[in-house]
């Protein structure tokens, strides 16, 4: 059966002035950008984000994988950014949510790689053995 592979690509989009959002996220993030959002390439995968969108609620927000969530948290926070929830640590990394100045929400994540997909799997074992058909 053909099944699906991987991830081709996650499309985020974003309120603001797109001009405005690149320099911002230039500026406090190091993403780079060219006319139709910014992109990462990591092995095949790949997630772009736009930035324009209808003012929806129930729009996911973004998680960006970060190398230093503290140090970008601090200097969040020196530049009177507004901090949703401050860092928080799991077994599989560290997260901290923030409100971009156009109000939109992104949440940063700093992974344990290892512990994140030893808990994947894990998770993935116990679901299939719970889905399993009683004999």
């Amino acid at each position: 059966m053909a099944k699906a592979i991987g991830i081709g690509g996650v499309f985020i989009h974003m309120q603001g002035d797109s001009k405005a959002l690149f320099d911002w996220y230039e500026k406090y993030l190091g993403l780079d950008f060219s006319a139709y959002g910014s992109g990462f390439l990591s092995g095949e995968q790949l997630m772009v984000l736009t930035f324009k969108r209808d003012d929806n609620p129930l729009m996911p927000y973004l998680n960006l994988r970060v190398d230093d969530i503290e140090a970008i948290i601090n200097n969040m926070k020196e530049n009177h950014i507004e901090i949703i929830s401050d860092i928080a640590e799991y077994p599989y990394g560290k997260f901290a949510t923030f409100k971009d100045p156009f109000g939109n929400v992104v949440e940063l994540w700093e992974a344990d790689r290892d512990a994140y997909i030893k808990m994947v799997h894990e998770e993935l074992e116990k679901y299939k053995k719970e889905r399993k058909p009683k004999l």
